[in-house]
């Protein structure tokens, strides 16, 4: 079987064990470079993106294979990049996290997974994060987008919050800001300023694609 379908197959099944199996003996048989890994990495995410749009597969599914994708770059394509003295190739760095009053995760988690599997560089700030702290970071890592999840109704206010604050300081023209969460929509998007609205992980990869006219 190539190398591109069985690694396929181990994302699809959640195998890590030989995702990295796999990985590691590419590298050192000289078979692939890192960089060749990644691309497959990535097609083989947009693959299966496709399959939970048409409801072949279903969120664990998209967790799962997320998650050991996201560990095989880490501990073993990221160091294999920088030992050769090179960087990873990314489209941008992106600062994500659930705006203050809101302790949801799993929706913000996943889509900082499929980013940084579709090539971009990840800050996930985790819950709770006031509108100060998205702006800091973000100035911090000079990053292009800045994302803003809300599950309850009554923490969407501080998604405006954060564009509010980005108007005061001036920098509101340096950013795309990009929201979703059960709660909001598209005119949500639209009242407050962001500049796109994704209802779900697949659509967000898409929709900061297009904002960055990648």
């Amino acid at each position: 079987m190539p190398l591109e379908e069985e690694m396929k197959e181990s994302i699809l099944e959640w195998d890590e064990d030989k995702l990295i199996e796999l990985c590691r003996t590419s590298l050192e048989k000289k078979e692939a470079t890192p960089e060749e890994l990644l691309k497959i990495i990535g097609s083989t995410m947009q693959y299966i993106g496709e399959l939970f749009e048409q409801e072949e597969i279903f969120l664990p599914d998209l967790i799962g294979s997320a998650d050991i994708v996201k560990k095989v770059v880490d501990e073993i394509l990221d160091p294999a990049i920088k030992e050769k003295g090179g960087e990873r190739k990314t489209f941008g760095k992106v600062v994500l996290g659930t705006v203050e009053g809101d302790v949801h995760s799993i929706g913000k988690d996943l889509v900082a997974s499929f980013l940084f599997s579709n090539g971009f560089d990840i800050f996930n700030l985790g819950e709770e994060v006031p509108a100060s702290a998205f702006i800091e970071k973000a100035e911090e890592v000079n990053a292009k987008v800045i994302g803003l999840s809300s599950l309850l109704t009554m923490s969407m206010n501080f998604q405006k919050e954060v564009i509010d604050e980005l108007n005061k300081r001036g920098l509101r023209d340096k950013y795309k800001v990009v929201i979703g969460g059960s709660p909001t929509s598209v005119d949500w998007a639209e009242e407050i300023g962001a500049d796109g609205w994704a209802d779900d992980a697949i659509e967000a990869v898409s929709l900061i694609k297009n904002l960055l006219n990648i």
